[in-house]
Formats: structure tokens, C-alpha cells, sequence
């Protein structure tokens, strides 16, 4: 079971080690980038984490604050058919006016409601839960979009398979600063002897607008490597990988994860040179972008 969520994100602290003429803008589009990717991320392990829960349940009205989440003592769940046999279903995932959770030293508020289409029971090869928003807030950043998770099966390898689409994707920070994502992702689930020891790998693309009207497309060149940290409660924290932007203005940079010990840190490096970007779970203020 997925619990909640990717690590930590994202104030930069740049250490200008070898940073040479690497621009604010560069280091603006690479914080949004990882910040946006962890929005949607906090978004999937909560939805898989708690329809995998309630699966477990028949999705009986009786257990719906059971989940993994840290969330729980405030979200509230709602499913329009409280049982196991008549599908699709509609599950609310309702925060009301804010559901807060402390991870290190971060506050991450979700605020307002996911909303989940099942299409059949989680085990099913195929089965989907298609995703979308209802005034949806993390950190008073909006997300809309509809996110498709499917059920892929087994690969070659015997690994569990999830397929990650959005499409209309959109990352409001304030009123006059946004970004667009469309995304195709796959996640590999490798399992472990303890489930605290899986391992999920992610590959895929995606591609938009960023914040300054610039197009965006990116891939992931080395697969993101997803662990639970026992430092971080046991949330899921991406520890390495590597993703490639290329920017239709500044061209190409690319971000790469480096933490360790499950520390949050990425490096951004463009045209031989890096900046170290510690990050936090809080976004920088884009009101001088515009």
C-alpha cells in the first residue's frame, strides 16, 4: 500500500558551488518543475493509499477513515456505492477548509476535494481510478486536471505496473502565476520482503507551459528511485534519478535527485554548470514574475 506522499520540497538554498551564469529564471522554472511533480505526487499516494484501503474493506462505509494517511483525523470519504460489486464508483476524498500534516519541519495543508472514478476492484488488470479536483489546494497552490491511474499487471520482471496520465494539467500558484502539465508516466512497484522495503521506480514525459508563457517538455533519463525513509515516518521520498528539460527559451537543463540519507535535495546543472537546491515543502513567491 502507497502511503502519503513525496518528500520534502522546495525553497532553494542554493549553494553556488559552480553555479557560473545560470540564471534566476533557469533556477524558477527547475523550483517549479520538482514542485509541481510533488503536488501531483502527494495527490496519487493519497488516492492510492486510501482506495487500496478501502478495497481491502469492500469499500464498506464502516472503515472509511482507515488509510495510511496522516490526514485522516479531518478527511472525510464518501463513496456513492458502499460495497463491492457495483462499479464504477464515486469516492470524495473531502478536506473541508484545510487537513494539515507535519513532515520534518514542514506543514503540508490539503485543502478542499479529490475526487475518485473506480472503475473496479484494484487487483483487476485494468482497472483504473481516474482522478480529478473540487477547489483542490496543497499549500494554497490550486491543482486541476483530470489524473488517470490504471492497473497495468505484471511486466516482464514480475513487477507491478501503474500507469499515470494527466491530461489538462494546471499548477496555480496565484492569480496571475500558473503552470500546465501533460503528462504519461509509468510506475514500477518492486516489492520487498517487508512492504517497508519496496521500491517504486518512475519513467515517462511530460510537457507544458510554464509560468513565464515558455514551452516546457521533459523526460525522465534516469529512472526516479522512490524508497520509505524511516527518518521521514516512513513517507515515500525520491532518492535518485534524473529528469531532462528543455525549454523552448533557455533551453536544455537538467534536474537530478541526490538525496541522501532521505534528505531532500536536488541539483540543477545547465551548460557545465550546477547549483545544490535544498528544498522544503513550502513554494517561492512568483508575485515578481509577472
Amino acid at each position: 500500500m502507497l502511503s502519503a506522499a513525496v518528500g520534502v520540497l522546495l525553497i532553494p538554498s542554493c549553494t553556488k558551488d559552480n553555479s557560473g551564469n545560470i540564471s534566476s529564471k533557469d533556477v524558477v522554472a527547475a523550483q517549479d518543475e520538482v514542485y509541481a511533480d510533488a503536488l501531483y505526487e502527494e495527490v496519487d499516494n493519497t488516492v492510492v493509499s486510501s482506495i487500496t484501503t478501502m478495497d481491502l474493506t469492500g469499500f464498506s462505509s464502516m472503515n472509511m477513515k482507515s488509510t495510511a494517511n496522516d490526514s485522516d483525523n479531518c478527511m472525510r470519504i464518501t463513496v456513492d456505492h458502499p460495497d463491492s460489486v457495483s462499479f464504477p464508483k464515486v469516492v470524495t476524498l473531502d478536506f473541508g477548509e484545510g487537513c494539515t500534516r507535519i513532515f520534518r519541519d514542514d506543514t503540508i495543508t490539503f485543502k478542499g476535494q479529490i475526487i475518485v472514478t473506480v472503475t473496479d476492484r484494484w487487483f483487476v488488470t485494468g482497472a483504473q481510478h481516474v482522478i480529478t479536483f473540487n477547489n483542490f489546494y496543497i499549500n494554497g497552490v490550486k491543482l486541476e486536471g483530470t489524473r488517470t491511474i490504471t492497473n497495468k499487471g505484471l511486466n516482464e520482471k514480475n513487477h507491478f505496473e501503474m500507469g499515470i496520465v494527466l491530461t489538462g494539467g494546471k499548477v496555480i500558484f496565484n492569480d496571475t502565476a500558473f503552470m500546465t502539465r501533460e503528462s504519461n508516466h509509468v510506475r514500477e512497484w518492486i516489492r520487498g520482503l517487508n512492504p517497508l522495503n519496496d521500491t517504486i521506480m518512475i519513467t515517462g514525459s511530460a510537457s507544458g507551459i510554464n509560468i513565464q508563457g515558455e514551452q516546457y517538455e521533459r523526460i525522465i533519463t534516469s529512472p526516479l528511485v522512490m524508497i520509505r525513509c524511516q527518518d521521514a515516518k516512513w513517507r515515500w521520498v525520491i532518492v535518485k534519478g534524473t529528469i531532462q528539460i528543455t525549454n523552448s527559451v533557455t533551453g536544455v537543463s537538467t534536474i537530478d535527485y541526490t538525496n541522501s540519507g532521505c534528505e531532500g535535495s536536488v541539483v540543477l546543472h545547465k551548460d557545465g554548470y550546477h547549483i545544490n537546491m535544498p528544498f522544503r515543502y513550502k513554494h517561492h513567491n512568483h508575485h515578481h514574475m509577472k
